[in-house]
Order: structure tokens, then sequence, then C-alpha cells
């Protein structure tokens, strides 16, 4: 009974200990008074669509990913295939286009699981990068997906979908 007791009140005095340290901490607060802006997108292609593609902007980082894709063919017609790569583009503040997340997948053994590995592609999140603090929503909706796949001929093809803003919430911080 005293060990239960003495290991009971051992893990109470961490526990506390540990909240006190995270809470006096600075590098894990997180910035109260910023401003955080979240876009989904969708797209719509010949092969392909583009279901909820999130960007998501917080004070010193920004989220690119979590999307859906789903394939319009015949998924048999994938059943084999050896390669698939996709990258969203967005227009810098020069207008140039730039690749600002991207995946690709390939099998030297066997074959890939394509549409497996659609259900959701994953997501990048990371410090802002050079210039990446002069865009605004003109560069978001102007965002683009390439996806290149491989068929069961082994015939390489590719498309580009345009993507569309589908909702927006932006928080504003009061000052």
């Amino acid at each position: 009974m005293k060990k239960t007791v003495f290991l009971l009140a051992g893990i109470i005095v961490i526990s506390n200990l540990l909240w006190l340290y995270l809470f006096l901490d600075r590098d894990a607060e997180v910035a109260v008074n910023s401003d955080v802006s979240l876009y989904s997108l969708h797209g719509t292609g010949e092969a392909w669509d583009v279901h909820d593609y999130k960007i998501i902007i917080t004070a010193d980082k920004i989220l690119r990913g979590h999307a859906s894709l789903s394939y319009k063919g015949d998924p048999s017609g994938l059943s084999q295939s050896t390669f698939f790569e996709y990258k969203f583009y967005e227009k810098s503040s020069q207008g140039e286009k730039e690749v600002v997340y991207a995946n690709e997948f390939h099998s030297n053994n066997g074959a890939l699981s394509i549409l497996d590995n659609v259900k959701d592609i994953g997501s990048l999140t990371g410090p802002y990068s050079y210039s990446e603090l002069e865009k605004d929503r003109t560069n978001y909706e102007n965002t683009a997906l390439e996806i290149t796949w491989e068929d069961n001929e082994g015939r390489r093809h590719t498309e580009t979908i345009s993507l569309e803003i589908d909702k927006e919430i932006n928080i504003r911080a009061d000052e």
C-alpha cells in the first residue's frame, strides 16, 4: 500500500513538473497574437480529381497537403504500375511557377498500390521559405497539380490540374 501511494505521489509530482516546464518554456509557446489562414482547394482533370488540398498559414509555419486524389479511369489499368509522381505548384511573388510540395513512388520489383497511396497524400510543414511572406491569396488560388503515372503497359501519362479555392478561413488577431 505504501509503495502504491509513493508511486502515485511521484507520478503526480513528475506530471506537475512537466506541465510547469511546458507552461514556462518560451520555445513551446504558441504565438497568440498572430493571424492564421486556411485554404482548402479542389480541382478536376480528365483522369484525376483533387479533393481538400490544404494550405494552412500560421505565424511561423506553413502546411501544405492532406489532399486525396481519385482516379476516374478503370482501377485495373493501374494495377501493375511501377511509377507515380505528383507535384504541387504555386506562383511565386515574381509570377514564376515553383514546386511547393512533391512526392514520387516507384518500384523495381513489383507493382505499386497507387490508389491506396492517394487517399491521403500526406503533408509538408515547415518554416517559411524565401519570399513566402510575399505571397497572398492570389498566389494560393493559382495552385496547380501535375500528376505523372505509368499504366500497366509501361506508358507514362502526365496531367496538370488547376486548383480552385473551395473554402477559406482567416483568423485575425487583435492587438
